[in-house]
């Protein structure tokens, strides 16, 4: 029994620890919808979750995309946070003419502070922003996230197609045209088989050492009670049928 114990405390324990190191791959900070249309405007929501089960988040902050002028920024306000937008001046604006202050300037970043996430939950910051580019690409917006301890992750790697995801993604916006977007039902209609991706593998793998964890043990239970049946039978009950037979 001591043996078996051992065994399933051993077991359990790697369970967690897969548990443990997948769960980051699960909760990062992401921007939806993540695919707009050129030239347009449009309403985000940075999703950011907690991660520390010690700490607060306590600070977020966007950086905006250098290859994008974007000019048009309006933020939903968050009840207990306080938002402080960046810009910088368009090389261009002097030639345009343009006597809008506002429409000669870039928004570089947003940073929202004097609020908590606690552990285990999850805030929104909705941002309207425009025009997007009339080019298709991607619109990379890096996030710096700030716990109450004074740690800061930072949510700045580029993800690259076919590439294993990195493990601090940035949130991306693919703009397309829109003709691109209304054919892309089509599309996925006639490739019906997703493509896996990192978490989707990682997410498997933790399933396949769950299930191989929960067998073993399984087995290890099923050869403790056959042990038990075995050992409960007297020793001299099979001896006296055997000299029985022997005897007649």
């Amino acid at each position: 029994m001591k043996l078996i114990r051992a065994v399933t405390t051993t077991l359990v324990a790697g369970v967690a620890v897969l548990l443990a190191s997948a769960l980051p791959a699960w909760a990062h900070v992401t921007v939806s919808p993540s695919v707009a249309t050129t030239g347009s405007y449009g309403t985000f929501a940075f999703k950011v979750p907690n991660e520390r089960p010690d700490a607060k988040t306590t600070r977020v902050e966007v950086v905006f995309p250098e290859n994008a002028q974007l000019a048009s920024v309006s933020l939903r306000p968050v009840p207990g946070w306080t938002a402080t937008v960046t810009t910088r001046q368009l090389p261009n604006a002097a030639s345009a003419g343009s006597d809008d202050e506002a429409a000669n300037k870039a928004v570089t970043g947003i940073v929202w502070e004097g609020g908590a996430i606690d552990p285990g939950e999850f805030q929104l910051f909705e941002v309207s922003l425009g025009p997007l580019p009339t080019t298709p690409g991607q619109l990379v917006f890096k996030a710096l996230q700030t716990y109450s301890g004074g740690e800061v992750v930072r949510w700045i790697d580029i993800p690259e197609a076919g590439a294993p995801r990195p493990e601090h993604p940035a949130p991306v916006i693919d703009v397309k045209p829109a003709d691109a977007q209304a054919n892309a039902p089509a599309a996925a209609a006639s490739n019906p088989t997703p493509t896996p991706t990192s978490t989707d593998d990682g997410v498997a793998r933790l399933l396949g050492w769950a299930g191989l964890a929960l067998g073993a043990l399984a087995l290890l239970t099923a050869a403790a009670t056959g042990l038990r049946r075995r050992t409960a039978v007297p020793a001299s009950a099979p001896l006296a049928e055997a000299d029985t037979a022997g005897r007649l």
